[in-house]
């Protein structure tokens, strides 16, 4: 049966392309398990011996080899699998497209063929190890040297254009644009075409180095998505030059690069894995300058400690004026839009007030500190430093949280009980305050999911700090603030230097409290406008709600004392959602996998020594 088959796929009247993808597509539709004994190598033995037998077999590998050595076969081996465009939306664009809208490929073309038999990685992996494979094949398969030369030349003059664009030249060492060893890529493979030894291995080291120093740059000054996609794009241009040289040398063979290729071209048609690379990109992008500002979140001693209480404090005291303006917003029956404009202002002004007085807004600090963390798992070596770094990051949490709370429920308490003197009734109307207390129980009420979503908006805010510290980094923006020549004249030279510094020190904080405000303030009203009742549980924030709500003629004490069981609940899902998402991203920027024994044994030892964690530091 199956050389009937095989026999009328090889007698098909089509042209010479379509008539060799029909027998590609035979030999890939059998099973590739089972070495030796795999169906897809017995489909390849069959099709060995008929184009020996046959009496037309002499044919059908001349068709073979003239699809095989058409002139396309540069372009297969210089586009294959490497990225087509130099920007991430671009490529995601365009594979997106591919995967929807029917294309007409071009005729005689060997990359589109490849595309269109959407091979995978197990194909490669076949093709690597095949067992099947004879000489026949390497004579029928071989690509001209001639054109492997021409996907060198061709892959050394992009490399080259890549290499000394201006932003790379930036971002490397400050030499004569000319002296880079990019530069000298086309005329190197001329000569390597030519038999002579430009030294070439030494020349693919200096671009290497060169490609790690523009790295190492961005990672100190802040990456640029596109820079570094493109970055890549260089790196793979030179991978691919290099194999090729080397298949010409001889120190790889035809089979193992065409399994590369064929890898290659599989994962490059993956949205997911374009996706994947470029989300660890932008994690790393946000994470790292994060980081920064995160050490100042890890209490390690004791004055530290003392400090972030304090800093809490101030943070507490602020937000009973926020909770009175939240209650009065929600009493003014505002249109569904400026209501969420009005509670959006009002959380961003109040956490705007906090970042330039220096105080904490608690539950922000874990989502800032997780880059620290991902760099003590990175450590292979030392457990005692990521217990103390945990313990400095928990002790810290557990002091601003009760510098927020023990200070805002004195103080909205007053301000309610100052309300009631001067008007005569409560802040907040009997309706209003049941319904608010019945809202922190936390069992009769969607509190705990509630808490989750207010610690996944807490790290989603200190995504947009981390990338505004990125973006500040790699503008150089503070400098260039205090460099500004209109600043400076009507600034002078001191006040000009004075508000790069502001802008260095608060840019990114002011950057992760506006989407912050904006988050809890705006995004519950959009999905009551969707028909969707989403409210938002931080712990400081309802910790003034429930001081505001227990001033009534006659008070719920049970709803009240649930309430403050909710206020713990909602502060234990806000520090643990927003600090094991913002982990999960720092160790994926990081490259991190395999760790999750630490968080155990990290866990294990908060319960055999909690005050380690929660106290006091020893110094």
């Amino acid at each position: 049966m199956g050389s009937i088959l095989l026999n009328k796929v090889l007698a098909a009247e089509a042209p010479d392309e379509a008539w060799f993808e029909g027998v590609l597509r035979w030999v890939l539709d059998a099973d590739p398990e089972g070495g030796a004994h795999a169906p897809r190598c017995r489909h390849l033995q069959e099709l060995e011996e008929q184009l020996q037998v046959h009496p037309r077999g002499p044919e059908w590998r001349a068709r073979i080899q003239a699809v095989w050595r058409h002139t396309s076969a540069v372009g297969l081996l210089a586009d294959a699998g490497l990225p087509r465009h130099g920007a991430f939306l671009r490529e995601a664009l365009e594979l997106l497209v591919d995967r929807i809208v029917p294309s007409l490929d071009a005729e005689n073309d060997l990359s589109a063929l490849l595309h269109r038999l959407e091979l995978t990685e197990r194909d490669a992996d076949w093709l690597e190890s095949l067992p099947c494979a004879t000489s026949l094949w390497e004579e029928l398969l071989a690509i001209p040297a001639e054109a492997r030369w021409d996907a060198v030349q061709l892959l050394a003059h992009r490399a080259a254009g890549l290499g000394l664009a201006q932003d790379i030249l930036a971002v490397g060492s400050r030499h004569r644009e000319l002296d880079s060893p990019f530069a000298r890529l086309p005329e190197a493979v001329a000569a390597l075409r030519q038999g002579e030894d430009p030294g070439w291995d030494g020349l693919l080291e200096a671009c290497a180095q060169r490609l790690a120093a523009a790295l190492d740059h961005l990672e100190i000054h802040g990456i640029s998505t596109e820079l570094v996609y493109r970055l890549d794009l260089l790196e793979a241009h030179l991978a691919r030059m290099s194999r090729l040289v080397d298949v010409e040398r001889g120190r790889v063979d035809g089979r193992t690069f065409a399994a590369e290729v064929v890898r290659s071209k599989a994962r490059a048609r993956s949205l997911g894995v374009l996706v994947k690379g470029s989300v660890r990109l932008m994690a790393r992008k946000v994470v790292e300058h994060t980081g920064a500002t995160g050490e100042h979140y890890v209490a390690m001693t004791r004055e530290e400690w003392s400090s972030t209480f304090r800093s809490g404090a101030g943070g507490g005291a602020l937000t009973a004026f926020t909770a009175l303006l939240k209650y009065a917003i929600a009493g003014a029956a505002l249109a569904p839009l400026m209501a969420g404009s009005a509670f959006a202002a009002n959380y961003t002004l109040s956490f705007l007030a906090m970042q330039f007085a220096g105080f904490t807004l608690s539950s922000k600090q874990p989502a800032m500190t997780a880059a620290s963390l991902a760099g003590a798992l990175e450590d292979r070596h030392s457990r005692t430093r990521l217990k103390e770094l945990v313990a400095g990051i928990a002790r810290s949490q557990a002091m601003a949280t009760a510098g927020n709370v023990l200070v805002t429920l004195p103080a909205t308490l007053a301000l309610a009980l100052l309300w009631r003197w001067l008007v005569g009734r409560p802040f907040v109307d009997p309706a209003t305050a049941a319904h608010s207390l019945h809202g922190m129980h936390p069992f009769r009420s969607w509190t705990v999911v509630f808490a989750i979503l207010t610690g996944a908006m807490l790290w989603l805010a200190s995504l947009a700090a981390g990338w505004a510290a990125n973006w500040s980094a790699f503008r150089r923006l503070p400098e260039a603030v205090a460099a500004h020549r209109r600043l400076r004249y009507f600034l002078g030279a001191d006040g000009a230097a004075w508000l790069g510094a502001q802008v260095g020190r608060h840019f990114s904080g002011a950057v992760g409290y506006v989407a912050l405000g904006f988050l809890l303030g705006f995004v519950p009203v959009a999905f009551t406008f969707a028909g969707l009742n989403v409210e938002v549980r931080h712990v400081t924030l309802n910790a003034a709600s429930l001081a505001l709500c227990a001033v009534q003629d006659a008070p719920r004490w049970a709803d009240i004392a649930w309430g403050l069981a909710g206020i713990l609940v909602i502060g234990a899902c806000n520090f643990s959602v927003s600090f094991y998402l913002s982990l999960r991203t720092a160790m994926r920027a990081r490259g991190i996998t395999g760790k999750e024994h630490l968080l155990v044994w990290l866990w294990k030892e908060f319960l055999r020594e909690p005050m380690t964690f929660l106290g006091p530091p020893a110094r």
